[in-house]
């Protein structure tokens, strides 16, 4: 495999080094991309409107099942970034009792709009989860009532479901928490994929400590796949429970995986000669070329079937929608993702500024370009929610709360930390809706090191063509 490849490979593993332009280009000075970037709208300096105020009913129960549904639910509701929880000072006072009537205008006063009451009550083998939703304006009567019975093991997992249903009531518009995220995490040869759920809960290895791990994403049926090397071999693609890799055609090392929104079509970068290039079809055993552009990576597709990748540019990666560039020459622009807000279609990619990296959104053909992130370290690989209105990022900055795993409105405000971790890769996808979420493999348990803000680091590895 030619130099070139290999430099890709490990780019594309998570290295930050630098690209290497063609020779002609060699010979002009590349843009400052803070150049370009300045003449981007930030986001956070637009004037929005507040967030409607909403008060959570403390519950007395001490039962293991109230107290998960309302830890979980109140979490999500926050990190929705749709309202503006009252504090605990806020609270009116009163007997917050399972059946305890609501006091309107003590939360009123309080500047409450809308009031949520959560609860859990075992019903013999089962629990019953509930959540109302009351708005002030439409007095003691709840105007949104749900209940969900569900198995003791799984009160976590679907107390998501129902904050997801609660945030829909409120706001028009079901929320994304029932889902998870998947990542790669590590360092040196010990780069493993890791699932968690969406509220940073739970982080898992998946993938095993012998392979050298890149591009997990879930596919139908929300199984997990990801590509690997073993033993410095070629980066093949693994799916779930299995240690035997799938066969694909055309054959060659693969360096990113993305199925569309209905998993009717598979993309992959796979090496293809001395370049790495983009292949499409309706499965992996039949992949056809989607375009010549050379060192094609991170494959993502829109909710109306638009396939978007990095691609080489003059300087480093520019993205391209379904083969047209749609981001400016100049700007080294790479993991791109769709996300499908209620409000249109966004294109979310992140930008490489020296040894840093910020988040810029757009529209799906390049116009009304939005900086989301500025001057707070490395923030990298974008992933939305399924619901669309939020985007999960890592970021090495030192400010706040510090390096980690955050989300974010989709207009870059709110950012919230929800793990230590700082890894690459990063997909979230909705579980599935009928059915319990599926169990996780049974793996070691992440030990998250203390937070340094320094990213992982990979060996450059040259894997050969796949046989």
């Amino acid at each position: 495999m030619s130099a070139k490849v290999a430099m890709w490979g490990a780019f594309a593993l998570g290295t930050v080094m630098a690209l290497h332009a063609p020779a002609a280009a060699q010979e002009e000075a590349a843009p400052n991309p803070e150049d370009i970037l300045k003449h981007f709208v930030l986001e956070g300096e637009i004037p929005v409107a507040p967030l409607p105020k909403i008060g959570v009913v403390p519950s007395l129960d001490s039962a293991i099942e109230d107290v998960t549904v309302n830890a979980v639910v109140k979490r999500d509701l926050d990190l929705s970034g749709e309202f503006e929880l009252l504090g605990e000072n806020q609270i009116p006072d009163g007997l917050y009792l399972s059946d305890s009537p609501i006091d309107v205008a003590a939360w009123k006063q309080k500047g409450a709009e809308a009031v949520v009451k959560i609860n859990a009550k075992l019903k013999g083998n089962k629990v019953e989860l509930r959540g109302l939703a009351y708005l002030i304006i439409a007095g003691e009567d709840p105007v949104y009532d749900k209940k969900l019975l569900v198995d003791k093991d799984v009160v976590r997992e679907e107390s998501h479901r129902l904050a997801d249903a609660l945030i829909g009531a409120l706001t028009g518009t079901p929320g994304g928490f029932s889902s998870q995220m998947t990542f790669i995490y590590g360092v040196g040869k010990q780069r493993r994929v890791y699932v968690m759920d969406a509220d940073g809960h739970d982080p898992q290895a998946w993938s095993s400590d012998d392979k050298l791990a890149l591009t997990p994403v879930f596919g139908p049926d929300h199984e997990l796949y990801y590509a690997a090397s073993k033993n410095k071999g070629a980066f093949k693609i693994y799916p779930p429970d299995s240690d035997q890799p799938l066969s694909i055609k055309p054959r060659g090392s693969v360096y990113g995986l993305a199925w569309n929104r209905d998993y009717s079509e598979v993309a992959a970068s796979i090496a293809s000669g001395p370049d790495i290039k983009l292949f499409r079809g309706p499965n992996l055993q039949s992949l056809k070329p989607a375009s010549e552009v050379p060192m094609a990576l991170h494959p993502a597709w829109s909710s109306n079937n638009k396939l978007a990748f990095a691609g080489e540019g003059k300087w480093g990666q520019v993205i391209h929608v379904d083969g047209k560039p749609v981001t400016p020459t100049g700007l080294n622009a790479t993991a791109p993702v769709f996300c499908r807000h209620p409000n249109g279609v966004r294109l979310v990619y992140m930008v490489w500024l020296g040894e840093n990296a910020d988040i810029v959104a757009m529209n799906e053909t390049g116009g009304g370009a939005r900086r989301l992130t500025a001057g707070a370290g490395r923030n990298s690989y974008p992933a939305c929610s399924p619901d669309g209105r939020l985007i999960a990022f890592f970021s090495t900055r030192k400010s706040g709360e510090g390096p980690g795993l955050y989300i974010m409105r989709i207009d870059g405000r709110r950012p919230k930390r929800i793990s230590t971790l700082v890894g690459d890769s990063l997909r979230w996808d909705r579980l599935p809706k009928d059915g319990a979420p599926k169990k996780k493999q049974p793996s070691a348990k992440v030990t998250p090191r203390k937070a340094t803000g320094q990213p992982p680091t990979v060996q450059k590895v040259a894997p050969p063509t796949a046989k």
